[in-house]
């Protein structure tokens, strides 16, 4: 991962509001977040936007047997 990326999606992890919302929000054993991140670079600062998605209670893997489906829920807004 780009050096510059890695501070971007780093910044969003010590948000504490981001981090108190996937606290609540990831409860089961099973429940997972995955962070996308992009930035903009300027000669005087970066500018960055990263969107997290959260899957909850991730099914086993099943070797050769697809999942039985996913089910799309709304994110809260901050």
């Amino acid at each position: 991962m780009d050096e510059k990326l890695a501070q971007i999606a780093a910044l969003a992890g010590k948000n504490d509001k981001i981090a108190e919302k996937l606290e609540q929000m990831l409860t089961g054993p099973n429940d997972r977040a995955y962070v996308v991140c992009s930035f903009d670079d300027c000669k005087l600062h970066e500018k960055g936007r990263c969107t997290i998605y959260t899957v909850l209670d991730v099914p086993r893997m099943k070797t050769g047997q697809p999942c039985s489906g996913y089910e799309k829920v709304a994110a809260a807004e901050n």
